[in-house]
């Protein structure tokens, strides 16, 4: 695989990734965080951050989530609700951390990260539902967080992305007015798993898609039918009416072919598509490398479509 020379440096030592212990693989990748650099650190920033118990699905009456702000930012401002990657069996607050900072600070808005509920422990459609509390509470305690209602955009990385489209297509089916913007980065969309990508990258780092197909064994269960487009978006039959959207693909990625049929779709239904490929580059690559050149484009770039979509 022609890998970017700089981002290859970062994939020599894979990280834990294996679907078969979920268990043991996130013991092994907070241990792996903790060894580097504390998730929470930060180069100096005006950006701050708590964390906070919200009001949840009935399901699961509370819900943890990590609220970012700055003092300069414009009153009211737009707001950001954002779900981390981790192919819905991995990952917490801290794991984009970082990112939800840069957020914060280039793209001029407030972020809410959530804690959502993970697989296989807590199959779909609890994210889903943890997700739909968020933005209900998001909207309704607005004025607190000094965010105007009418501008919230919904992001998400890899199974993040899946998580919020499917967020985003339910604001749509219920008439949420507030809904402005997605982000979806290199997301997760499609439960099938067909594309070619995921058969050119089926054995790869940092993931590949032996893993995809157990990802969603694990979400949905080993014997799923009729799968719900809020949980697969590439199921929707109806993308009509969707805010503008910006999707990041990666060239090495299994979920490239998904993440650019999605945006074909959503093209071909009439919306507003930003869609940008990186090459050379595999799934992740910024979050896994994101002080790297690339990834600090990419990550630029994500910000300006938040700058632009939630400014005014």
């Amino acid at each position: 695989m022609d890998i970017d020379a700089e981002l290859a440096r970062y994939i020599e030592t894979p990280f834990p990734n294996d679907f078969d212990d979920v268990v043991t693989t996130r013991r092994l990748q907070k241990a792996r965080l903790d060894e580097g650099a504390d998730p929470r650190g930060t180069p100096a920033t005006s950006v701050t951050w708590s964390d906070q118990e919200i009001s949840g699905p009935a399901s699961s009456p509370t819900l943890l989530v990590r609220i970012y702000s700055k003092p300069s930012l414009p009153q009211p401002s737009g707001a950001l609700l954002f779900f981390h990657g981790g192919a819905f069996v991995l990952g917490d607050l801290d794991s984009e951390h970082q990112r939800c900072i840069r957020y914060c600070e280039q793209g001029e808005c407030v972020v809410m990260s959530v804690d959502y509920r993970l697989a296989p422990e807590n199959p779909f459609p609890a994210a889903f539902d943890d997700g739909v509390a968020a933005l209900e509470w998001l909207s309704a305690n607005a004025g607190s967080l000094g965010v105007d209602p009418s501008r919230i955009g919904v992001g998400g990385a890899s199974a993040g992305g899946e998580i919020a489209a499917g967020v985003v297509l339910h604001a749509r089916d219920v008439g949420h007015p507030g809904v402005r913007a997605q982000l979806l980065v290199h997301p997760v969309t499609d439960n099938e798993t067909g594309t070619p990508s995921v058969t050119q990258f089926f054995r790869a780092e940092p993931f590949d898609g032996e893993r995809a197909q157990k990802m969603w064994t694990l979400y949905l269960g080993p014997d799923h039918q009729d799968v719900s487009p809020y949980a697969s978006v590439a199921r929707a039959t109806d993308l009509r009416n969707m805010p503008p959207t910006y999707i990041v693909t990666a060239e090495l990625d299994p979920l490239r072919d998904e993440g650019i049929n999605y945006a074909t779709a959503l093209i071909a239904s009439g919306n507003t598509v930003e869609l940008h490929h990186f090459p050379r580059t595999y799934h992740g690559f910024d979050a896994v490398a994101p002080s790297a050149r690339l990834s600090q484009r990419a990550l630029d770039e994500q910000s300006r479509f938040l700058l632009e979509e939630l400014a005014n």
